[in-house]
């Protein structure tokens, strides 16, 4: 019995964080020729999108007359991305692209608008469907403005550019200007997913201002040059986007890329090791599912591997069929948290029959219950909120003889993941497994 008690205990360490990979296999995505994404990002806004250009009624568009979208595109291939006619004009994209992800697509414009203001576009690719507005302008009569640029009485307006947020009123430039004839102006510069504009007439000679209105939305952090021109003469200024920032995260076990954790074992085995756990770049498909590796680490050197993944609320563990080096046929999956359960309401996963040193285990159980939720507790000297507790109680049948192997109390943090576990040995001889986080980084 002695021994069989030591085989449950090594089998509890696997349920924490301890299955171990053997190879990682990654299959290329399907090409069918068609290119298929949206314009739409997973919350549903459209992607960053700029006009470039004048637009002027009765002009007939040019090559400077064009829109650009982007597309996250799942499976690469050929395209064609166009929008409705409005007022005389449209816009229609031709191409193939090679790489997923997002990409930039140019949309020429053709005809010439029969009316000046604000023309409201319908923009299609695939199933996705966006709008953009684009300004004409009334036909000027009047001759060139002639003028010279004073760069250094530059200012700005107050908005703050971030990346994947829209520009609005707030996010003007105002060009000091002497002018030297009277007459029309327009003037336009576009760069990272922004696009600046602006057209009329001087009627005054001398100091002038050019309020330049934005349009777009930024698609990389970073300082961005901007530069507009008359005749031979130009101007240049700085734009500065900055990354959004992060969301929080709410999983009660996070899954980001690089998400880490240190865990203190306190008493025995051994006392105050600390073990390193770290999300990697990387997915592992069992089955139909695929599941984030969460990686055990000595000196940034993996050592093994667990397996997990999640949705709506439920988290599950995958259980490889080699662990702590020793085979074990398990292969397969067990629900570690349903956050969506009422207090003490159980749910269990029976992972059948397995041998474990020449032992024969039946119906080897795993059954986990919430206890308490949106708890604040304190690990290490951590404060942490919104902690669920749960109990876990593991089961198996030795020979046609229920036994309960142990009992287990974890805490969950939202955003943080396990911040305690206490495992109870139930016999031969009762002991107790403590393990504390002692740090988190959460991406």
């Amino acid at each position: 019995m002695k021994n069989l008690i030591g085989c449950f205990t090594f089998i509890l360490s696997i349920l924490v964080f301890a299955a171990c990979q053997k190879e990682l296999n990654f299959e290329p995505l399907p090409n069918n020729g068609l290119a298929i994404g949206t314009l739409k990002s997973t919350s549903g806004n459209c992607l960053p999108k700029t006009v470039n250009g004048i637009y002027k009624k009765d002009q007939t568009l040019t090559s400077t007359n064009y829109i650009e979208v982007t597309a996250d595109i799942t499976t690469v291939g050929n395209y064609i991305i166009k929008s409705d006619t409005i007022a005389g004009f449209s816009f229609i994209g031709i191409g193939t692209v090679t790489t997923t992800g997002l990409n930039t697509i140019k949309l020429i414009g053709e005809g010439t608008p029969d009316s000046a203001g604000t023309k409201t576009f319908t923009i299609k690719f695939d199933t996705s469907i966006c709008k953009i507005d684009v300004t004409v302008v009334s036909t000027v009569t009047n001759p060139n403005a002639v003028y010279t640029f004073n760069c250094g009485s530059t200012t700005f307006g107050t908005g703050i550019y971030t990346v994947n947020s829209p520009v609005g009123t707030t996010h003007t430039v105002s060009l000091s200007v002497n002018v030297t004839t009277l007459g029309s102006y327009a003037v336009n510069t576009s760069a990272n997913g922004v696009s600046y504009a602006a057209a009329g007439t001087f009627t005054t000679l001398g100091a002038n201002t050019i309020l330049l209105t934005s349009n777009g939305t930024p698609t990389v952090a970073g300082p961005f040059i901007y530069t507009v021109t008359s005749g031979a003469l130009s101007c240049a200024f700085t734009i500065t986007v900055v990354a959004p920032p992060p969301a929080a995260n709410l999983d009660y076990i996070p899954m980001t890329t690089n998400s880490n954790w240190t865990n203190r074992t306190v008493g025995t085995p051994p006392p105050n090791d600390t073990t390193f756990l770290q999300v990697s770049p990387n997915q592992k498909v069992f089955g139909a599912n695929s599941y984030y590796i969460f990686e055990r680490k000595v000196l940034g050197v993996p050592q093994d591997s667990s397996f997990f993944r999640k949705g709506s609320g439920l988290y599950y563990q995958y259980i490889a069929d080699r662990v702590a080096n020793q085979n074990v046929t398990i292969n397969k999956e067990y629900l570690v948290l349903d956050s969506t359960k009422a207090l003490n309401m159980p749910w269990s996963t029976n992972l059948g029959s397995i041998v474990v040193q020449t032992l024969p285990l039946d119906e080897f159980t795993i059954t986990g219950k919430i206890t308490a939720k949106g708890t604040t507790q304190t690990v290490e000297s951590i404060s942490y909120t919104n902690v669920l507790i749960v109990n876990y109680t593991y089961t198996a049948k030795f020979s046609n003889i229920p036994l309960t192997i142990a009992t287990e109390e974890r805490w969950f943090a939202k955003g943080i993941g396990i911040i305690k576990s206490v495992i109870d040995i139930q016999q031969p001889t009762p002991s107790t497994i403590e393990t504390n986080l002692t740090r988190s980084q959460i991406f």
